[in-house]
């Protein structure tokens, strides 16, 4: 059985992302973790302290990439600046920008 979604949180518009942070501790971790949590949108937060990797459920229609970035960085992490991670961070907001436009249109068919 799958596990249910968070009420505020629009399933069609639901993401997941994966993002290697630099500068990580186990009390930085629980803080930013606690902290993305509580952003309108989250379905899911974990992070694994040993790999360093923030994993991230997220409606795109109400939160984007910025606003996880924003909340690591005040905590004194920072995204790792490896070429994969970057790749994955634009192609990230790239995406989110995609979802976020589409929910807002009105669907159209010509049948």
């Amino acid at each position: 059985m799958a596990k249910p979604h968070r009420a505020i949180v629009n399933e069609c518009c639901l993401v997941i992302r994966h993002l290697k942070l630099d500068n990580l501790d186990h009390e930085k971790a629980e803080a930013i973790g606690q902290a993305i949590d509580q952003i309108t949108g989250i379905d899911m937060v974990s992070l694994d302290d040993d790999r360093s990797i923030l994993n991230v459920a997220y409606d795109a229609g109400k939160v984007n990439i910025e606003d996880i970035e924003t909340v690591v960085r005040e905590y004194g992490a920072d995204i790792a600046q490896g070429w994969w991670t970057r790749f994955k961070e634009s192609w990230y907001r790239f995406s989110d920008s995609n979802v976020r436009e589409n929910k807002e249109r009105t669907p159209w068919s010509c049948h």
